[in-house]
This record gives C-alpha cells, sequence and structure tokens, in this order.
C-alpha cells in the first residue's frame, strides 16, 4: 500500500471507530434500561406509599408518606433494607396527600388528592427536611386555588425551585406552575401550554435539570426539561399500583407502589434517545472529518 495513503486511512478509521462507539454507548444505555429490585417497605403502617423524596443530606435515605385515610405521618426510610427509621408527624390538618417533593433543603408534601372532585382549595405543605429520628412538626400551608377541581397526584420542583403539578385524567394531563406562593393567602396557579399523558400519578425533575420524569400505569415517560417533550417511555417494573417515583441521581430512578410490603424498584434511564444522537456533541463533526480523509485517500 502507498505509504501516503496508509497514513490517511489509519487516522480515519479511528476516528469512524470513535462515531461507531459513540452511537453504540448512547443507542445502548437509551435501550438497555435496566430494572432492579432494592428493597421493600416492610413497615405495617406503610400501606398507600403516594409520595417518595430521595434525600440529598442523608446517604441512602428516602421520605414516604400513606394517602387518604391514614394519620399525617412522613416516614423515614433506608433505601437500601426499606427499614423505617423516623417517622415525622405533621401537627396539621391534611386531606389527601399525593406527593412529596425535596428542594434546597425543604420537604414539600402535596395534600392535592380529590378523587371525587368536590376540594375548592389544595395545598403545599413544606417543612425543614426531617431525617431519621421521631418528632412533630408543624408545616407551612401554601394554599392553592384551581379554576376548577382536579385530582392531583404528580409534584415536582425545577432547579429554581418553583412547584409543578400534574393532574390525573384518563385524557391529557394539564400541568401547573406556582409562581408566589404565600401563606397569606390563595395562590392562582399558572397552567402551561403542556399536554401530560394521561393517569399521572407522580413526576420529578432530575437533579441537575436536565430531564423530567413522569409516573403513569402505562409507563415511565422521560422527558426533556426545558420543552417538556417525551424522550422515550420505559416499561414499569412488576408493580401492582406504581405511584411514587424519584430521581437518585440523573439516570436513574426509584420506582415504587401502594400496597403492603410495597417493593422500591432501580429504573436506568437513557442518557440520550435514539432520536436525538444528531445533537451529540461533536458527532456530527467526525462524520465530517472521515468523509473529508475518504475523498484525500481517492
Amino acid at each position: 500500500m502507498n505509504p501516503r495513503r496508509r497514513r490517511i486511512l489509519i487516522p480515519g478509521l479511528l476516528i469512524a471507530l470513535l462515531v461507531v462507539a459513540a452511537i453504540a454507548s448512547f443507542t445502548g444505555r437509551a435501550e438497555g434500561a435496566e430494572q432492579q429490585p432494592v428493597s421493600r417497605m416492610s413497615d405495617p403502617r406503610i400501606t398507600e406509599s403516594s409520595g417518595l423524596a430521595i434525600s440529598r443530606a442523608h446517604d441512602d435515605l428516602a421520605y414516604t408518606i400513606n394517602d387518604s385515610g391514614h394519620d399525617p405521618l412522613v416516614y423515614a426510610v433506608r433505601i437500601s433494607t426499606g427499614e423505617t427509621v423516623g417517622v415525622t408527624r405533621l401537627d396539621a390538618d391534611v386531606t389527601d396527600p399525593e406527593a412529596l417533593a425535596l428542594h434546597d433543603g425543604t420537604l414539600w408534601i402535596a395534600d392535592t388528592g380529590d378523587n371525587t372532585a368536590v376540594r375548592d382549595e389544595i395545598a403545599l405543605l413544606a417543612l425543614p427536611e426531617p431525617g431519621p429520628g421521631d418528632r412533630t412538626v408543624a408545616p407551612d400551608r401554601y394554599r392553592i386555588a384551581l379554576d376548577s377541581p382536579a385530582d392531583i397526584e404528580a409534584l415536582l420542583i425545577d432547579r429554581e425551585g418553583v412547584p409543578h403539578l400534574v393532574t390525573k385524567v384518563i385524557g391529557s394531563g394539564v400541568v401547573y406552575r406556582l409562581d408566589g406562593l404565600s401563606t397569606a393567602s390563595p395562590a392562582a396557579p399558572t397552567r402551561l401550554d403542556i399536554a401530560a399523558p394521561p393517569l399521572v400519578t407522580d413526576a420529578a425533575f432530575a437533579p441537575d435539570g436536565s430531564s423530567i420524569v413522569l409516573l403513569t400505569y402505562l409507563g415511565v415517560h422521560v422527558l426533556d426539561a426545558g420543552s417538556w417533550q417525551t424522550r422515550t417511555t420505559l416499561p414499569l417494573p412488576p408493580l401492582a399500583q406504581a405511584e411514587t417515583i424519584a430521581y437518585t441521581d440523573p439516570f436513574h430512578v426509584l420506582v415504587g407502589s401502594e400496597g403492603e410490603d410495597s417493593p422500591l424498584y432501580r429504573v436506568g434511564l437513557p442518557v440520550v434517545a435514539p432520536r436525538e444522537l444528531a445533537a451529540v456533541p461533536g458527532l456530527g463533526l467526525l462524520v465530517l472529518l472521515v468523509a473529508r480523509l475518504g475523498d484525500q485517500a481517492r
């Protein structure tokens, strides 16, 4: 082989291999989402887990709460074992708590359930993250006046600390943004021009703000955090009634269920969905370099 031609082909082959490796890496992550059982919440008091939040201040710690018909208790649970390591009693009237979220050291509770569509007001409760141990806390109450009654089971808070709510309906769900919350008077939420999937039971923003997950009875919907456009939908783990979801890191979530001895599953998320490969930084440049070197070799 001509030495000059060899010098051209070798870098070209290396770049081509890099392109193939990049594509294989990203598509593999998108299509090979793992589902691993982690633990079971075996506390007999936890029978209708309806919210899940993962601590950033305490390792291996999550919080959950039962929905309507139970004492207003927030349970601190070891993720790896499912053991309850703390209980916080809420010194407040709570109607139907349906979701939890953590932001900047504050635990938020969505008292937003309304299966029969009769509530004039719903509320968010806020308290300092409790951690392990037992205590009683009087949370701050932020009332919310919707334009019409709605059953809401999903609360998610963006990186700026703004809460969002997603309705649970048979058709397209509604997304509300809650700016200017006050303990003095009810807030009027802003309805966003976003169509959520049907029957959303929980939701969360990724810790780095890169993505959103919406949990439904049909799957885990992974969305772009900026546009709220769906990247991909993942199958559910084997759960009786998928009701809770929370990020452990930007690439994994915990998914939980209602019911006694309810399991927690770790689910891997795609870093980049296959149809987004064109947007991978540098990939287009690599392809152009390969093409240019090929032209020179000829």
